[in-house]
């Protein structure tokens, strides 16, 4: 049996089949929501499913490669007509920018974009999963010097202090290039090479639908974030990107069934990872700092007795925020790398409560010798800013933050992190780690203190992070294992909370 797909633009596709087999299609690619319990009682004849092949059979271009790969698998013959116009493929790829030499991993990201085929179809829709300190700017910028700055080009990305950093970046890069910057809804003349803030462009998507519409290749920074509603407004209305890239160290395609709709919401956008270069491959070359991880058990405050509570939020409570114990380890271990020279130190939380607490504790103990800051959604931009680029710097010596932190941000000289967060997505802890492991001149190594902590979900949830830095290569120590004790009272008589 043969199915026929169908290219009609760079957004969408559609399949030329009997009934029967667009049904099955059409059922292989759904997905129960993880919500509908609840949700469809709100939607009217709704079956709790999210189909990704309407009722018309036309899918979103992203898909294709899957389509043809299910296809095959049920024993069908493919054939696929393209519509878009045809694109210049150039003969070989850049591999020297300005004075910097494209690494091999750099040149095969590139080489991956160009050249991919699906079915023998051009094809250059993809994500590249590089890691940290993988060279994903000089990708961005290679791709679109290989095709001779033919293609108007946009780059996204969600976060402005990023932005500020790709301000400084992409003047190396390209110092010829008259670069715009869309942040606001005041920009009128988009350059041949564009640099926007997604949330900029989302907001003020009817007034930009022009310029959009003359976009050749979009490049999308952290696309592990393009399943959101503001990204998918966005790509959809650029109707004509024969190019779509999602870079991201991040990519992180989970098998639980609530992270089934997110990934299939990214292929639809992005396609199929096409290149990847992990963070233990960076190590070993010499890209990334080396990195030694200790799992540092903790207890609750209140002895032995663990929050009986099976609300996640009340055990957070209980087992973190409000966790003297853990204050006085992460005191502790502070002190105890300090000693070693391990500065500037960054402390990550998940909440803003336990990120004060972090902070007012540490103030009280260690503000006469150490310059000691907090950061959070509710700190003021400029000032946020400013403590960012300080601390950047190294004229903040102890930085306490919530996960705002994780994305977009270089402190190559921060060599101790601890995370005190129980993050259980492999995304964030992804993140944190590639705050720590970026090279600096003298940082051979970097240190982590990851806080596990005890009770119902969080044991689980540090061991999950046990077994990802294992994954990575990093070697692994377990501190305090069923040994911690309340040697001094001088740390928990004087929390101020």
């Amino acid at each position: 049996m043969e199915v026929k797909i169908i290219i009609w633009n760079c957004n969408e596709c559609s399949l030329d089949v009997s009934a029967k087999v667009g049904l099955k299609l059409y059922n292989e690619f759904s997905i129960k929501h993880p919500n509908a319990f609840y949700l469809r009682g709100r939607v009217k004849n709704w079956d709790g499913m999210v189909h990704f092949i309407n009722k018309g059979a036309k899918f979103k271009i992203g898909l294709l490669p899957s389509v043809v790969n299910k296809c095959k698998e049920f024993g069908y013959k493919v054939t696929i007509k393209d519509r878009r116009p045809p694109l210049e493929l150039p003969k070989k790829p850049v591999i020297a920018i300005a004075q910097f030499k494209l690494r091999e991993e750099q040149i095969q990201a590139v080489s991956s974009i160009i050249y991919n085929k699906v079915e023998n179809i051009p094809f250059h829709i993809g994500v590249i999963d590089y890691t940290v300190n993988a060279g994903k700017t000089a990708v961005m910028v290679a791709l679109y010097l290989s095709f001779k700055r033919k293609l108007k080009t946009l780059l996204i990305t969600n976060d402005s202090d990023w932005l500020n950093q790709a301000k400084r970046e992409f003047k190396d890069y390209l110092p010829d290039e008259q670069i715009t910057f869309v942040q606001g809804s005041k920009v009128t003349n988009w350059s041949n090479f564009s640099i926007g803030m997604i949330q900029s462009i989302s907001r003020n998507i009817k007034k930009y639908q022009n310029e959009l519409s003359k976009i050749d290749m979009v490049l999308v920074d952290e696309a592990d974030l393009g399943g959101s509603k503001s990204y998918q407004s966005v790509l959809t209305h650029l109707y004509n990107t024969r190019v779509r890239v999602g870079l991201s160290g991040t990519i992180y395609m989970s098998q639980l069934v609530k992270d089934k709709l997110k990934n299939m919401n990214l292929r639809a956008f992005f396609g199929d990872i096409i290149a990847q270069f992990k963070l233990s491959e960076s190590i070993k070359k010499g890209y990334s700092t080396d990195t030694v991880v200790k799992m540092v058990d903790t207890k609750p405050w209140f002895g032995n007795y663990e929050s009986s509570s099976h609300d996640y939020s009340e055990i957070y409570k209980d087992m973190i925020t409000d966790n003297k114990m853990a204050h006085k380890i992460i005191l502790d271990r502070l002190e105890y790398n300090i000693s070693y020279g391990r500065l500037p130190a960054l402390i990550v939380c998940k909440f803003i409560k336990h990120a004060e607490n972090i902070y007012k504790y540490l103030k009280k103990f260690l503000d006469k010798k150490y310059n000691i800051a907090v950061v959070h959604v509710e700190t003021k931009d400029k000032e946020r800013r400013d403590i960012m680029e300080r601390f950047r710097q190294g004229k903040i010596d102890i930085l306490v933050s919530t996960t705002i932190i994780a994305r977009g941000k270089n402190f190559p000289l921060l060599r101790y992190m601890i995370n005190a967060a129980d993050m259980d997505s492999q995304e964030k802890n992804i993140q944190f780690l590639g705050r720590l492991v970026r090279t600096h001149e003298g940082k051979d190594k970097a240190y982590l203190d990851d806080i596990h902590y005890p009770g119902k979900y969080l044991n689980r949830h540090g061991n999950h992070r046990r077994i990802y830095y294992q994954k990575q290569n990093l070697k692994v120590i377990r501190l305090n294992k069923g040994k911690v004790k309340d040697r001094s009272r001088r740390y928990i008589d004087q929390l101020p909370f």
